[in-house]
This record gives structure tokens, sequence and C-alpha cells, in this order.
């Protein structure tokens, strides 16, 4: 593989001292070690790793509420509250 392009990305210090760890580990340089990792990740499918998120998927086909609606719940959630001026 071709080396033709540069990065530089600032990160936290731990952050570098994990990929360092792991570079040394597999007897890479940080530079080899990174590359790695990005290729990894970058032929994994997008979205959430090992599948749906909790919320993902869970109102499919569902209504979406109107404005009129979430003023309404609005409204019965806040209207019995006291105001300021009212406490």
């Amino acid at each position: 593989m071709t080396k033709n392009a540069a990065l530089t990305v600032r990160l936290p210090g731990s952050l570098k001292a994990r990929l360092e760890a792991r570079a040394e580990a597999e007897h890479r340089s940080l530079s080899a070690q990174v590359i790695a990792e990005l290729e990894g990740l970058a032929d994994e499918p997008l979205g959430i790793p090992g599948g749906k998120g909790r919320f993902l998927g869970l109102y499919s086909g569902t209504t979406v509420p109107s404005d009129a609606d979430l003023a309404a719940a609005r409204a019965r959630l806040w209207g019995g509250l006291p105001r300021g001026d009212e406490a």
C-alpha cells in the first residue's frame, strides 16, 4: 500500500498511550497501528456496532405526533404547575 496522504490529528494523551501500547504489543509503529485500526473500522457497516440501539425501530409503523399533539401534551404536563408568581 502506497502512503500518499497525510493526516494530522489531535487526540487525548490517554488515547495515544493506548494506541502506543497496542502498537508495541503488535510490533508496529504508531503510524502502522493507527492505519490498521482505521482500516478495520472503515470496513465495518455504518450504524451502531452489534445491532440496533435501544430506540432504533421501536416506534416504526406508528404515527409521528403533530405540532398540535405536542402542544396539547405540553399543556397537560405544564398547565397544572404553578407559575413563578403564583408560588
